[in-house]
C-alpha cells in the first residue's frame, strides 16, 4: 500500500469547496495565490501524473477538504498528551498532529486543542478535514514555514499562548496518529531549537508503562 502525504492547505481547494472562502480570507498571504499555484511545488505535492489525477478526483468528489468545525465528527480516538503553541517569548513553539487514513474509504478527522487546566468541553481550537484513503495530513496549532512541515489544516486564529493536550476524533477507527512540538526562535521561526515527540494514547485509556 502506498502512503501519499499531500500538501493541500485549506485555500488550495477553493474552487472545489466554496465554503472554504471565509477561512481562506483569514490565512496568511502565501495562501492567497492564484488557484493554479496554491499548494503546488511543496514537498507534499505529488509529481507523478497518475497521483496528480487521483488528487484532482478526490478534490472534485469532496473526499479531500476542510470541514465545518461544528461538533466532533465521529468518535474520540486518540489523546495527544502534550501540546505547546506560543510566540511571545524568545523560544517559540507549535504543535503538529499528523494523521494518516488507513481505512479503504474517506475519513473525516477532527483535532481539538485544549489548555491543560480545562476539561474536554472547552477546546481553544477545533479543526476538521476530510482525508481520502491512504492520504496523510498535518493539523497545526499555528502556521509554520513549509521547510519545517506543510500545514494542511491550521487553527484559526493561530494558537499563540497555549499549552495542554489535543484529542483526535474521526469517523473511521483506522487512523495512524503522531504528534510533535517544534521549538523555534526568530519572528518567522527561522531557527529550529528542538523537536519533541508527544506521547499518543488511546482516548479514555492510560499509558501501558512505557
Amino acid at each position: 500500500m502506498r502512503i501519499r502525504k499531500l500538501c493541500v492547505p485549506a485555500a488550495a481547494i477553493l474552487l472545489a469547496l466554496p465554503a472554504v472562502t471565509a477561512r481562506a480570507q483569514q490565512q496568511p498571504p502565501q495562501f492567497q495565490q492564484p488557484p493554479q499555484e496554491r499548494g503546488r511545488g511543496g514537498p507534499d505535492w505529488p509529481v507523478e501524473p497518475r497521483a496528480l489525477r487521483q488528487l484532482q478526483q478526490q478534490i472534485e468528489i469532496g473526499d479531500l477538504g476542510p470541514l465545518p468545525s461544528i461538533g466532533l465528527p465521529g468518535a474520540a480516538r486518540y489523546l495527544v498528551t502534550y501540546m505547546n503553541s506560543q510566540t511571545g517569548g524568545r523560544v517559540r513553539s507549535a504543535t503538529v498532529v499528523t494523521v494518516t487514513n488507513q481505512s479503504p474509504r474517506a475519513c473525516r478527522v477532527t483535532v481539538s486543542y485544549f489548555k491543560g487546566l480545562s476539561n474536554n468541553s472547552s477546546p481553544v481550537c477545533t479543526t476538521s478535514f476530510g482525508i481520502p484513503a491512504d492520504f496523510t495530513l498535518d493539523f497545526c496549532s499555528r502556521n509554520l514555514p513549509g521547510a519545517l512541515t506543510v500545514c494542511n489544516s491550521i487553527c484559526s486564529p493561530d494558537l499563540t499562548f497555549d499549552e495542554g493536550r489535543a484529542i483526535v476524533s474521526s469517523t473511521c477507527p483506522e487512523i495512524g496518529v503522531s504528534g510533535r512540538v517544534y521549538y523555534t526562535s526568530g519572528n518567522n521561526d527561522e531557527e529550529v531549537n528542538a523537536i519533541s515527540d508527544s506521547k499518543i494514547v488511546r482516548f479514555g485509556s492510560g499509558n501501558r508503562g512505557d
